[in-house]
């Protein structure tokens, strides 16, 4: 897989999402991912098994985008309800 439109982390959380059924193995270098899924059992499916892991690392491409764009948003919610629940002294 291209490594410029699917860094390798991406691809690692994606083969993670296939741990259930399939040994994994990624093999990452600058100009190129591959990743080699092999199933557990005999009665896995394999139908599409490409097009599935393609799609999936697009979604979890399009996840990790959107987790950077809003990272100061989580940290300022966080924050929010930290102070929320912190001990503001005794009640009278």
């Amino acid at each position: 897989m291209d490594a410029s439109l699917f860094p390798a982390d991406v691809l690692a959380r994606t083969a993670h999402r296939y741990t259930g059924d399939f040994f994994v193995d990624l093999a990452c270098s600058d100009n190129g991912h591959t990743v080699a899924l092999t199933p557990k059992h005999q009665d896995v499916g394999i139908t599409d098994i490409e097009g599935r892991f393609r799609n999936d690392a697009l979604d979890e491409r399009l996840r990790e985008r959107i987790r950077a764009e809003t990272t100061d948003l989580h940290v300022s919610l966080a924050q929010a309800a930290l102070r929320q629940a912190s001990p503001r002294g005794p009640s009278r």
